[in-house]
């Protein structure tokens, strides 16, 4: 199953980040502001009940933390029907290489933001919203 996300442009998008390692990791997402709205599992609130949640592009985890953000997609700069590209990786990639030969590795995908209307609304958790005819 892949971790690509791909949208529209001005498209809410929420996403869940969870830390199930044992080292502190940074989720980023460059060039795209996200808003934490909850942190394990319960809504940014304070205890009067007003909002705490806030705007970031980074998000730093200690092991065993999750976090839910909801980031609006920007506008489609491209041309023709190629998605716009935005890169969403661990900023610790360059010591994170789950062992491996060549030195870089870790959680990292892409954003594919297509134009307004280009993918159909997804039906379910996963769905790869088949392009609109």
């Amino acid at each position: 199953m892949s971790s690509r996300v791909r949208c529209n442009a001005g498209e809410k998008v929420a996403l869940r980040f969870a830390n199930l390692g044992f080292k502190e990791t940074a989720m980023s997402i460059a060039g795209i502001p996200m808003r934490v709205v909850g942190r394990d599992a319960t809504h940014m609130t304070g205890r009067d009940g007003h909002d705490t949640s806030y705007v970031t592009e980074t998000i730093n985890m200690s092991p065993g933390e999750s976090y839910d953000v909801i980031f609006e997609a920007p506008a489609y700069q491209g041309g023709g029907t190629d998605p716009d590209i935005y890169v969403l990786y661990n900023r610790q990639y360059e010591r994170s290489n789950n062992l491996a030969g060549g030195g870089f590795g870790g959680a990292a995908t892409h954003i594919e933001v297509y134009p307004p209307g280009h993918l159909l609304e997804q039906v379910h958790p996963n769905d790869w919203a088949e392009v609109a005819p």
